[in-house]
């Protein structure tokens, strides 16, 4: 038995000020007649009936999931600074006595216990959502961004809405046409939904349950463009930026010379051609030039709609380039 000071011939007093009382029936020699010797040998108190000086409800889990009087009242003091009452289990009396000092109670407490586990009941339901959520979007694992094979637009379009009147900025549909890397080729619209500038928890999902052929699903994210702007995706070059009114979204082309995505040939903006010049003062005009004018999207003749092979759209350019050069 460990003893206290030298020649004393008794127990450390690792108990001293705590008041130790008892829940439920413990195994083998932990009777309530023992435990009651062990803790006053250590200069501990022990109470046989539960009062407002107990600092220790050494309580099994039984009676502590059955939440009994001593276990209630206990936890009504469970959080207190002052009168504090530590709900433990049988270890920590067994192991306090074992190291002969008095162990932190965090490491034995029910409460804390409890508290683990509805942490974790909490983090497994969030995952849970979290994987629902998941299930209604896209498994990006298996598929990538679709790029347009005409001119290498990746269909990544952010939707925006500023609503003034109702104090909210920075709504927004973000749309992505999804390709599998898996062949055959298969694929998927997923939309994240911001309600405002502020919104880190978008909500998510498909356009359709199931991922389909390229013609089904690119329809679908130009049936939702259109749905949300006002006005068909294949006219985006030629509408502006602004919305068409409070309920619709406004989509921003992309500009400088950076890939815009396949437009019908008819769509595509004229740049302006330059002014005609007087050649000298005797007032004669310049020739026009034999040049033609400039399109968007880096000079590719968009003559037909984007294929899922990158193949058909090199061979596109090579041919627009083969009839510039003749």
């Amino acid at each position: 038995m460990p003893r206290g000071k030298a020649g004393t011939g008794r127990p450390r007093p690792i108990f001293k000020g705590l008041n130790i009382a008892l829940s439920g029936t413990f195994r083998d020699q932990w009777t309530d007649t023992n435990i009651s010797r062990w803790v006053n040998l250590r200069a501990g108190t022990f109470s046989w009936r539960m009062n407002e000086d107990v600092t220790h409800l050494v309580c099994t889990k039984e009676e502590f999931d059955k939440k009994g009087p001593r276990v209630k009242a206990a936890l009504a003091r469970a959080y207190k600074k002052d009168k504090r009452c530590y709900i433990v289990s049988l270890d920590w009396l067994e192991d306090s006595l074992h190291e002969t000092k008095r162990l932190p109670e965090d490491e034995f407490s029910h409460v804390a216990t409890l508290k683990a586990l509805k942490n974790k009941a909490r983090l497994e339901k969030k995952i849970a959502k979290g994987v629902e959520e998941e299930d209604r979007a896209v498994n990006q694992n298996f598929y990538r961004v679709y790029f347009d094979p005409t001119d290498f637009f990746e269909y990544n379009i952010t939707l925006a809405r500023d609503d003034e009147e109702m104090g909210i900025t920075g709504e927004r549909y973000v749309v992505k046409l999804y390709e599998s890397n898996a062949l055959p080729h298969l694929y998927h619209v997923g939309v994240r939904y911001y309600k405002s500038k502020k919104d880190t928890m978008p909500k998510l999902h498909r356009l359709t349950e199931t991922p389909g052929d390229f013609q089904r699903e690119y329809e679908s994210f130009k049936r939702f463009f259109e749905i949300k702007v006002g006005y068909p995706w294949d006219e985006r070059l030629v509408r502006g930026v602004g919305s068409l009114g409070a309920k619709f979204f406004s989509y921003q082309p992309p500009t400088g010379g950076k890939p815009v995505g396949w437009v019908p040939q008819e769509y595509i903006p004229k740049e302006p051609t330059a002014p005609r010049e007087a050649e000298d003062n005797n007032g004669s005009e310049s020739m026009p030039s034999d040049q033609p004018a400039l399109t968007l999207n880096s000079g590719i003749t968009h003559e037909e709609e984007p294929t899922t092979s990158s193949q058909e759209g090199r061979k596109r350019n090579s041919q627009h380039n083969a009839s510039g050069e003749s």
